[in-house]
């Protein structure tokens, strides 16, 4: 069965539309996106994995930490597995191409929206973090690669305004080598609340925001004693939002020459045999959000250096199986063994370890500031 013959029409999902908070309003993607999340849970007519996957996540352990004075979600989630320990970019990983890929090959069951002219299809992500994470799949075979899709990126957000958009560098936390974008509920992680304290002025433990450029229509914040490295940058400008991007993923490439970390990791610019190609772009984690209300799209950068903490690569019980991708850049933290959410919900020495070990360093982030003071408004 070709990918856009998996595309829910509006006909399959009238019942579904009609048991929406706003079932009343204009049909658009928001709402058959909300529809086919209802669709895809539905006992007789939906995917199977997502239920199960529903039903062993709302039985998830939860605990908040406070690393530094900075409020850190940790989760014991079991159908992170598959992501958590996938080898896809480690050096050791075999070339992928003649593998069964995940987003060429759906599921039975496994339905979704096209959108974008039928380029991308908008699926129920199982990997739960929260409910309704989804991912957003090249329709082609495509490598995880942002270059030629900044445009793309702008216009999802711009229209799937319910929801944060979210982009994982192949070394930066990505699970699949096939192009995508994951996105969920706006405003629903504990990051993301953070950062609209932070945009608001106020400080969370010692955090706050290092001003780089600051006009009425362009902001440009580095995020100062925040666990991670990071950058915030709000715009009403789709157009600059789109240079922008383009811009920094420049400047972090040019940076990034250097990056040497584990020999389980490829050096920076090796071949990817997932990829069948040289490493090409920056390492980073990237969460863009539209307000139509007020008319400004929210993003936030977090280079990385890699996406798996020293610990990751441990034996016995020195062993973490934690990797750091974009949800956990955003404050929440998976785990997928009970050994493992339990040392860290009581060490919070080891979750500041683990952002330590995968962000870029402090003097590697003081270089890419001077850079981005560069941008031209």
């Amino acid at each position: 069965m070709m990918i856009k013959d998996r595309h829910l029409t509006d006909y399959e999902l009238t019942d579904f539309f009609m048991k929406l908070e706003h079932k009343n309003s204009k049909i658009d993607n928001n709402l058959r996106i909300e529809a086919m999340l209802l669709q895809q849970m539905d006992p007789i007519l939906g995917w199977q994995r997502l239920r199960s996957n529903m039903e062993v996540f709302s039985k998830n352990p939860v605990a908040e930490v406070k690393v530094k004075g900075i409020p850190v979600k940790l989760v014991l989630n079991k159908t992170r597995t598959p992501s958590i320990k996938s080898n896809t970019f480690e050096k050791k990983a075999a070339n992928t191409s003649h593998k069964r890929c995940l987003l060429c090959e759906l599921d039975k069951g496994q339905r979704g929206i096209l959108i974008e002219d039928e380029k991308y299809i908008v699926l129920a992500n199982p990997g739960i973090t929260l409910p309704g994470d989804l991912t957003i799949s090249s329709v082609k075979h495509e490598k995880q690669i942002l270059t030629g899709h900044f445009q793309d990126m702008i216009e999802v957000a711009t229209n799937l305004f319910h929801f944060s958009i979210y982009f994982n560098g192949a070394l930066a936390g990505a699970s699949s080598p096939h192009f995508h974008f994951q996105a969920g509920h706006k405003d629903k992680l504990i990051g993301e609340h953070q950062i609209q304290t932070l945009l608001a002025g106020k400080s969370i433990g010692n955090t706050s925001l290092n001003s780089i450029i600051l006009t009425h229509n362009f902001r440009l914040f580095s995020l100062k004693n925040y666990l991670r490295t990071g950058h915030l940058f709000t715009t009403k400008n789709p157009k600059r939002m789109v240079h922008f991007i383009q811009f920094y993923s420049d400047k972090l490439l040019h940076i990034s020459k250097k990056i040497k970390v584990h020999p389980n990791i490829p050096n920076f610019g090796e071949y990817i045999n997932s990829l069948q190609d040289k490493e090409s772009e920056g390492r980073m984690n990237i969460m863009l959000k539209y307000y139509p209300e007020s008319d400004e799209y929210i993003a936030a950068f977090f280079p990385k250096r890699t996406s798996r903490p020293k610990r990751y690569f441990k034996k016995g019980k020195n062993q973490i199986i934690l990797g750091i991708a974009i949800k956990e850049s955003l404050g929440n933290l998976i785990t997928c063994r009970k050994k493992d959410f339990e040392i860290l919900k009581n060490h919070p020495d080891l979750i500041e370890e683990a952002y330590r070990d995968t962000s870029i360093t402090k003097n590697t982030l003081l270089e890419l500031n001077e850079f981005l003071k560069d941008y031209s408004l």
